[in-house]
């Protein structure tokens, strides 16, 4: 094994608690996360972090208030944290992210896991910020986003109010619904307009329909 390699990573590491603890979450280590009696999911992390980099994923006592920060798992290069089992219903993470030179940044999501699913956060840095979101990876051949998942740190706030953020499986479903008034309308279903005596209504062709579609 090579010690200074690890010897890094540990550096790198401390770091990030560190950073977590210059967030002012808390005056003292942060305590481990401990799923409580009942049913559970699984919460898988894995980042895409570079060299000198590192991560860590946290759950919140307190979901709707994002408070009481609970240390779920601590990830570097090449070393994500083990699977664990948390708690189903309203959860908010948190994922801070340390880079190489130091800086931080922090991205929380709230999401609503059931009992037997299987959830991934990831946790990536970019070279303007960092890139944090939440799957549905129970179908190993159709992870997708979390559709109950909405971001917490918007708007200037740490935790918006739930009330204030929206699902993502809503917002998807809102868009989708608004496409489809504005695109999908059948023409032909259309009640025609009574006609006034005199007044000519101009033919539409075929070609006038093409034209159209093309806009």
């Amino acid at each position: 094994m090579n010690h200074r390699r690890w010897t890094f990573r540990g550096r790198t590491l401390f770091a990030l608690g560190a950073a977590t603890l210059s967030w002012g979450c808390t005056h003292a280590p942060v305590a481990k996360y401990v799923a409580p009696a009942g049913a559970r999911a699984q919460l898988v992390m894995r980042g895409e972090v570079q060299s000198g980099e590192a991560y860590g994923v946290y759950l919140f006592d307190d979901a709707a208030q994002c408070t009481g920060l609970r240390q779920v798992g601590l990830g570097a290069t090449n070393r994500n944290p083990e699977t664990t089992a948390i708690a189903t219903g309203l959860q908010t993470a948190e994922v801070l992210i340390v880079k190489a030179n130091r800086s931080a940044c922090r991205i929380r999501w709230s999401f609503e896991p059931s009992a037997g699913r299987k959830y991934v956060v990831t946790a990536a840095t970019t070279p303007s910020g960092c890139r944090a979101q939440i799957l549905d990876a129970t179908d190993p051949h159709k992870i997708v986003l979390e559709p109950t998942s909405r971001r917490r740190d918007v708007g200037g706030r740490t935790c918006a109010p739930l009330a204030q953020t929206t699902r993502l499986g809503d917002a998807v479903a809102r868009m989708s619904a608004a496409a489809v008034g504005e695109a999908d309308l059948p023409i032909g279903l259309a009640p025609s307009a009574p006609q006034s005596p005199g007044v000519s209504v101009p033919a539409v062709s075929d070609d006038d329909l093409s034209q159209l579609q093309r806009k």
